[in-house]
């Protein structure tokens, strides 16, 4: 039994954390969070975040991040009125290694009041 959890712990410590990127909408934004294992980012790291609109060219975006070292997650959000409605695409790109992870999410419809005037 002993030797069982000696293997499994040296398994689970050789098991590598995939990095991963997560949406939500709330309170009027969309949140787009990148977490990665703070193991592999030992001397802080530098991303991308790509915005890609369903439809118009015009609606994407592109912002670049420093991520500290030792921290283990980074977000980018947009203000959701005035987003075109569709399936949008993010991807995230780890420009040291260039690895990228995406997500997708729905927009079904959108108060644009933010931007009307009284």
């Amino acid at each position: 039994m002993k030797n069982f959890l000696c293997t499994l712990l040296l398994l689970s410590g050789t098991l590598s954390f995939a990095a991963s990127v997560q949406c939500e909408i709330e309170n009027g934004r969309i949140y787009c969070k990148y977490f990665l294992d703070r193991s592999d980012n030992q001397n802080g790291k530098e991303v991308e975040f790509h915005w890609i609109s369903p439809k118009s060219p015009q609606d994407d975006r592109i912002r670049h991040f420093q991520v500290p070292p030792q921290h283990g997650s980074v977000y980018d959000y947009r203000f959701l009125p005035g987003r075109l409605e569709g399936r949008w695409h993010v991807k995230v790109i780890d420009l040291d290694t260039n690895e990228s992870t995406e997500t997708v999410f729905d927009i079904n419809g959108t108060d644009n009041s933010m931007f009307e005037e009284d």
